[in-house]
């Protein structure tokens, strides 16, 4: 009977008998007569290509035949459960110490041959995401190389080939080999302004793309429905269809890119309390009371301990803000989410009288623009911060830069989307807010004309000090300011439309609840803008 793969005995070059032996971090069968190797999945390997803040790349200098000794990118045979994303992850943590994550295709080729070669070679550009510079088991050595400075023994003709083509994105450097990164060590500012069209999203399309699905939304209106496209939340009319009084206030939600963060932090719950806190402000600046939520877990492979942890996050922030988690669904998709990949949305309903509504109908010039602090990030803006943080800087989560104040980058990143009810509610109870924005995507620059109407908010942004996570962004990641205050908060989580004579009581009462009222504009005849004060 013949041996089938991963039944090999016997080398079917010479026939001599295959001995265990650990090679390339995992046990394989290997002839001691002719060096054959039974990688158990000869039909394809992956490569990682890994860069640094500066544009260098890392090379390993090969312990294997029959390269041994020439320089290459971090490869090796996938293995029969592996995707090859996973594959090329796990060549580079084993041969170089780095930990990193695959993310966009840079080459697929068919590589001819028998045996031991692969039929097909995927090669990803990788994102370093921690460890240390150490050479593994089948490496000579692990260095950082400046593209156009690239050694003279590379091997392998693709190795060579795919550098070439990143070279002219590279910047020049003519410094020698990065040394082992040691974790206090200075981050590099990026050498261009990094947008977060750069980190993959582009706030404009998001709203070109809701204005062209414009009239079918519309065509799927009933009687109950209120209010236009573009409020915070979604407006419904109980009287109109007979079923009830008051205005029903709904919206959905995700984490977004926070949850990456999450998963490679491996902390769960907070993103659950991030989703209901988030979709509650959302209502809330209507002037709504939140009734209940429901949650929505998307999965590749399903793991009970991640998927309870979300969960129950959900349902902490519920029972905090008086709200009901009222049910929700998990849904396990593989092949649409690989193994280890999830995502997390949500959807609130809750309830305001229509004479307490706040749609921006009360907005007027003279009213004071009060702002109340983020705790960071809250759940925007993720991608840029990840881009600036992981890719410029070249940071673990565990780093902790002298200009986050003590706190590592995983602290600040995952910081808690605040929830305004509970300061708020009272206010709103007594009628002493105009209107309000949630600062989420798009910034101060895009949320606060949502309520705008026929008026301009005049901001000025040298009325608070942008917390110590925005400022090392903006610095390292050469972001400009415009750019700056729509992809981020910029420390403003909510902004509060107040009369000048109702500003002593609503002041008074954000105090004592611990809040910490800013003046940051004023509101003034216009045409629906934000206009900096700062630049007059």
């Amino acid at each position: 009977m013949s041996e089938t793969a991963g039944e090999i005995r016997h080398c079917p070059l010479c026939g001599s008998r295959l001995v265990p032996e650990r090679i390339e971090g995992r046990e394989r069968a290997r002839c001691p007569s002719c060096r054959f190797v039974d990688y158990q999945s000869p039909a394809g390997a992956a490569a990682g290509v890994v860069l640094d803040g500066g544009g260098r790349v890392l090379l390993i200098r090969r312990a294997l035949e029959p390269h041994r000794g020439d320089w290459a990118l971090p490869a090796g045979y996938q293995e029969a459960d592996e995707t090859p994303q996973r594959a090329a992850e796990r060549e580079v943590r084993e041969e170089s110490g780095l930990e990193v994550e695959a993310g966009a295709l840079l080459e697929l080729c068919y590589v001819p041959g028998v045996g031991r070669r692969p039929a097909n070679l995927a090669v990803y550009l990788c994102r370093w995401v921690g460890g240390e510079l150490e050479p593994g088991d089948d490496a000579l050595e692990a260095r950082w190389f400046p593209l156009h400075a690239l050694p003279a023994n590379v091997g392998f003709d693709n190795t060579r080939r795919i550098l070439e083509r990143l070279r002219a994105d590279a910047p020049a450097d003519p410094g020698t080999e990065m040394e082992k990164r040691a974790p206090e060590a200075t981050p590099r500012a990026a050498q261009r302004p990094v947008t977060y069209a750069d980190a993959g999203v582009d706030i404009q399309k998001k709203y070109d793309a809701v204005e062209r699905a414009r009239a079918a939304i519309r065509a799927s209106d009933t009687a109950g429905v209120e209010g236009d496209i573009g409020l915070f939340g979604g407006l419904f009319d109980l009287a109109r269809m007979g079923c009830g009084e008051g205005l029903l206030v709904a919206s959905a939600d995700g984490v977004g890119t926070k949850l990456e963060v999450a998963k490679r932090a491996g902390v769960y719950t907070g993103v659950g309390r991030d989703l209901v806190q988030h979709c509650i402000n959302d209502i809330l600046v209507q002037g709504a009371r939140p009734l209940f939520f429901m949650d929505y877990v998307a999965v590749g492979r399903l793991d009970p301990e991640v998927v309870s942890e979300l969960i129950r996050g959900c349902a902490d922030a519920c029972r905090d803000n008086g709200l009901a988690l009222l049910g929700g669904e998990t849904a396990e998709m593989p092949g649409l989410y690989a193994p280890g990949d999830f995502d997390l949305a949500g959807f609130i309903v809750g309830v305001v009288e229509r004479e307490k509504l706040l749609d921006g109908s009360r907005v007027r010039p003279g009213q004071v623009l009060l702002g109340l602090r983020s705790a960071g990030l809250h759940t925007n803006g993720y991608s840029l911060a990840r881009r600036i943080l992981f890719d410029v800087a070249g940071l673990a989560l565990t780093d902790r830069p002298e200009a986050l104040g003590g706190a590592s980058v995983g602290e600040a990143l995952l910081a808690e989307h605040r929830s305004y009810l509970a300061p708020l509610w009272p206010l709103l109870e007594a009628g002493r807010i105009a209107a309000m924005a949630h600062i989420t995507g798009g910034g101060l620059t895009d949320n606060v004309p949502r309520v705008l109407g026929s008026c301009d908010a005049w901001i000025d942004r040298r009325s608070w000090e942008v917390p110590r996570l925005f400022r090392f962004l903006c610095e390292t990641g050469r972001v400009e300011r415009e750019e700056a205050y729509r992809a981020f908060n910029m420390g403003i989580g909510m902004v509060l439309f107040v009369e000048p004579a109702d500003l002593p009581e609503v002041e008074e009462g954000l105090r004592r609840a611990q809040e910490e009222p800013l003046r940051i504009g004023r509101v003034e005849v216009g045409g629906g803008a934000v206009r900096w004060a700062d630049l007059e």
